[in-house]
């Protein structure tokens, strides 16, 4: 089982807040969490292999260079809140690929439905996998995306779940099936409420990011 990783960088506090406070206004709200998406994807890529290459500087004296193939690399946000991920991403990313899974809740038995898949089948074409999902609460949903991609031929070690928020029965869900999968978030709080929202958390990330 690989350990979940958790982002130290200092600046992630300031995001951290900005999000959970209640008195955050909508564009605000998506800006923090561009801010934070941007942390996350750099710890998220951290570990990417690189090509080599070489460049002509404007000296005329080639330097010996190394570069991310973008173009071999898939985002994948969770609709609708992974959206909020997304920009981030592929500010360091241009040239991935973009799928979508939209996944929706039932609001009495908390099951993960399944309303959009339109991730690749070609799975060999992709070296990296990174699923989006802000909020890893109950684990249902990102357990759901995980199935898709195993059952077009992704494999564990190539996938990387990325979220702002966690907490232990989500993670726990996650590894149970998927112990392969890595784990990026940026912050493990204490529990699930009654309806299964994160506590403290940040409320619903998708009503913050596109309805409220």
């Amino acid at each position: 089982m690989i350990p979940v990783s958790v982002i130290t960088h200092s600046l992630a506090g300031n995001c951290l807040g900005t999000l959970r406070s209640k008195e955050t206004q909508i564009d605000d709200f998506r800006r923090t969490m561009d801010r934070l998406g941007v942390l996350l994807a750099v710890e998220a890529t951290k570990g990417l292999s690189v090509e080599e290459g070489l460049v002509t500087t404007p000296l005329n004296v080639q330097a010996q260079c190394s570069y991310v193939n973008d173009g071999r690399i898939l985002l994948i946000p969770i609709l609708r809140a992974g959206l909020g991920l997304l920009n981030s991403f592929l500010t360091l990313l241009p040239g991935a690929k973009v799928a979508h899974i939209g996944v929706s809740r039932h609001h009495e038995t908390l099951e993960a439905i399944k309303y959009l898949d339109s991730v690749p089948t070609e799975a060999g074409d992709f070296d990296s996998v990174f699923l989006l999902d802000p909020m890893l609460a109950t684990g249902n949903s990102s357990v759901a995306s995980l199935k898709i991609l195993a059952e077009k031929g992704y494999t564990q070690d190539r996938t990387t779940l990325v979220c702002a928020f966690s907490v232990i029965p989500g993670i726990e869900q996650v590894q149970r099936e998927f112990p392969g999968v890595k784990i990026i978030t940026a912050a493990i709080d204490p529990e699930l409420n009654e309806k299964s929202y994160i506590v403290p958390g940040l409320g619903d990330a998708g009503d913050r990011l596109y309805l409220l």
